[in-house]
């Protein structure tokens, strides 16, 4: 499928495409680069290493990493070409644990011994010549990041990098103000059931378990349980430090 990246006739499958009234100021300031679209995300600070890990106990599974969840898009066509990418290309492509650091930007390389790779075939599809990932460090949490991935139609050389982070800055800024909690990636993919929530919710505010067991209609043993799969998930050592992993992460 080939055509402009603002084409927002295309249906697609998961992620949310942004408001025109927000996006129209972001684009405009992004096009001044020589960036024709772009999708953003939250992305947690561990999950690069989580990645590698690969194990099944992480709260960041491969799995996990490769959803759709929470995922802003420029347009329709954008969010198919995203979809598609993690859902074709992003598991076996030499990009996608390099793009999950956080330290600097990322330019996706799209050849592999001199041939065209998956990523590259399916990008320059859709008219794209360069991939940029590009985090910035949340300004209120020490737990996630937010991450550009930036689509031209140009080559690397020709594109205008000069004032770009700036201008990325003040773009976070106002998606962030907008879709804060669907940028979270801890509130994503249902990482966590909703009942363990809702108990964490009330032991954070000092009900002890027959309260909560009341409140939520379950058994004392069933509140305990959710309680202690919490803390095993997020490997806090005892109620008081699942509670303050738990307000660092903004699930409750």
């Amino acid at each position: 499928m080939q055509g402009s990246l603002q084409d927002n006739n295309s249906k697609f499958t998961a992620g949310i495409v942004i408001n025109p009234l927000i996006l129209n100021p972001i684009k405009s300031a992004i096009n001044r680069h020589g960036f024709a679209g772009f999708w953003f995300q939250g992305i947690a600070n561990r999950a690069h290493q989580d990645y590698l890990q690969n194990c099944k106990k992480n709260i960041l599974t491969r799995r996990v990493l490769h959803r759709t969840d929470g995922i802003l898009s420029s347009s329709s066509k954008v969010q198919l070409l995203q979809n598609q990418y993690m859902a074709r290309v992003a598991p076996s492509d030499i990009n996608f644990a390099p793009a999950l650091q956080l330290d600097e930007p990322y330019c996706y390389q799209l050849l592999e011994n001199d041939q065209a790779n998956k990523a590259k075939k399916l990008f320059n599809s859709y008219g794209i010549n360069t991939v940029v990932s590009y985090p910035l460090r949340h300004f209120s949490s020490s737990v996630w990041c937010g991450r550009f991935t930036l689509l031209s139609k140009y080559d690397s050389s020709e594109l205008n990098f000069s004032g770009l982070d700036l201008s990325l800055k003040q773009a976070q800024m106002v998606l962030f103000e907008h879709y804060h909690d669907e940028l979270n990636p801890y509130l994503q993919s249902n990482l966590f059931n909703q009942t363990a929530i809702k108990a964490l919710k009330m032991a954070a505010i000092g009900l002890h378990n027959h309260e909560i067991s009341a409140q939520l209609h379950i058994t004392v043993r069933g509140v305990e349980y959710h309680l202690e799969s919490m803390r095993n998930k997020l490997s806090a050592s005892n109620r008081a430090n699942l509670v303050h992993i738990a307000h660092q992460l903004e699930i409750i």
